[in-house]
C-alpha cells in the first residue's frame, strides 16, 4: 500500500503541521531577531499597539515556539511519514501546545486592555484562529486516543 493510501485524517494532520510549522518559523522565530519584519508582514503587532510589554510577551512566545513547537512539528511529520509509533506521542505533545497557546493568547487579549501602552483591539480573525486551533487540537487528540494506530497503517 502506498503512502498516498493513508487515511484522510493523516493528510489533514500533515497539512496542519506544515501550515503551523511555516507560520511558527516565519511569524514566531523572526520575533527573536527581526521583530519589525514580523510586524511588517502582519504576523505580529507593533509596539504602538501592544506596548513594550506586549512586544516582550510576543517575543517570549516566539522563543517557546522556536525551541518547543518547531522541533515537535518536525518530529511529528518525520515520525508520521516513517510510520513510527513514537510519532503519536510527539504529535500529542504538539497538540497539547496547540491547545494551550490560543487559550493563553485569548487570556492576554481579554486581560491586557487597560494596561499602560496596550491599545490593541483584535479583529474577529484572531478569535477564529484561536477557535480553529483549539478545535483541531481536540479533534487530533481524540483521534490519537481512539484510533491513532490508523495513522500508522500500511
Amino acid at each position: 500500500m502506498s503512502s498516498l493510501s493513508r487515511p484522510v485524517a493523516f493528510w489533514v494532520i500533515v497539512a496542519f503541521l506544515i501550515y503551523d510549522l511555516a507560520f511558527f518559523i516565519i511569524g514566531q522565530s523572526t520575533t527573536l531577531f527581526a521583530y519589525d519584519f514580523a510586524v511588517r508582514i502582519g504576523l505580529q503587532e507593533s509596539a504602538e499597539l501592544v506596548g513594550e510589554y506586549g512586544v516582550r510577551v510576543n517575543r517570549s512566545f516566539g522563543l517557546a515556539d522556536t525551541v518547543v513547537s518547531i522541533p515537535l512539528a518536525i518530529l511529528s511529520l518525520l515520525g508520521l511519514f516513517l510510520r513510527r509509533q513514537w510519532a503519536l506521542t510527539i504529535l500529542a505533545a504538539f497538540m497539547g501546545v496547540t491547545l494551550y497557546w490560543p487559550i493563553c493568547c485569548a487570556g492576554l487579549l481579554l486581560f491586557l486592555p487597560g494596561a499602560p501602552g496596550y491599545n490593541f483591539a483584535p479583529s474577529i480573525g484572531y478569535w477564529l484562529i484561536f477557535a480553529f486551533h483549539v478545535g483541531f487540537a481536540l479533534w487530533t487528540l481524540f483521534l490519537i486516543i481512539s484510533r491513532g494506530e490508523s495513522l500508522m497503517s500500511r
